[in-house]
């Protein structure tokens, strides 16, 4: 493994930490644009993340700090996932009180009006 290809490969993942912190900055607030803009960037972070992993022509797991890394970033992941699931959640269910609350007054006024 080169030290060239192995610092790529460290600077890759860290970019992809700078990502998650983002996106858990973003998810806490909830600002949707920006969880959307965030995503799209963790793709291509991803997509070069795993281009480097390639090129180290072995496992990056075998390094200590490398590993150390790589449970950290995907612990963030998780976390992330799990804390965008709750707040998709609890808008979906904010929605659906909002519709049940408009209907609920819309049979009102069209008891009352008719």
């Amino acid at each position: 493994m080169s030290e060239g290809n192995f610092a790529y490969f460290l600077e890759s993942l860290e970019t992809l930490e700078n990502l998650l912190h983002a996106e858990t900055q973003a998810i806490a607030a909830h600002e949707l644009d920006t969880i959307d803009a965030i995503m799209s960037q963790k793709d291509l972070s991803l997509q070069n993340l795993l281009t480097a992993k390639e090129n180290l022509g072995s496992d990056p797991r075998n390094n200590k700090i490398a590993s150390e890394k790589i449970d950290y970033v995907m612990n963030l992941q998780s976390r992330n996932a799990l804390s965008f699931k709750k707040l998709k959640d609890r808008t979906e269910l904010k929605n659906k009180l909002n519709s049940n609350s408009i209907a609920s007054d819309q049979k009102a006024r069209s008891a009352y009006l008719d």
